[in-house]
């Protein structure tokens, strides 16, 4: 019997196998460790790229946005040059009347002036008959 126990001592194909064992356990830990750090950077990656993509996107936003507020204004003042217009062309809708309104007030009047022509000369013949009866030959 031994003082310290001691366990029987392992024979070179033991350690070998061991050995064996170990070094498949460190290439396996070494894969992971290797594809922990490539998805490491690729999860880096897409996080760059996703950051990348929400600035374009509040960039795209802003600049809508803008031209939304620079379209809104613009059919704004369309409608309020399309109210003035519309005006207008209320006002020229009106206009054929007036015109055929001035014609026959001009009609009018130069029948009148007519009459006061005609009655100025009948008046006239009659002085003139008055004074040439009037008048001693």
């Amino acid at each position: 019997m031994s003082i310290f126990k001691r366990s029987p001592r392992a024979t070179r194909a033991e350690v070998d196998e061991i050995r064996s064992q170990v070094s498949a356990l460190v290439t396996q830990i070494e894969q992971i460790v290797a594809s922990d750090s490539s998805r490491a950077e690729h999860l880096e990656t897409v996080v760059t790229q996703l950051r990348q993509l929400d600035g374009r996107i509040g960039q795209i936003g802003n600049e809508v946005t803008h031209q939304l507020t620079e379209l809104s204004t613009d059919i704004d003042k369309l409608g309020h040059r399309t109210q003035d217009l519309s005006e207008h062309i209320g006002h020229l809708t009106e206009l054929p009347g007036v015109v055929e309104g001035v014609r026959s007030d001009q009609a009018r009047l130069a029948n009148e002036q007519a009459r006061y022509e005609i009655a100025f000369r009948q008046d006239l013949a009659e002085v003139a008959e008055m004074v040439m009866k009037k008048r001693p030959s």
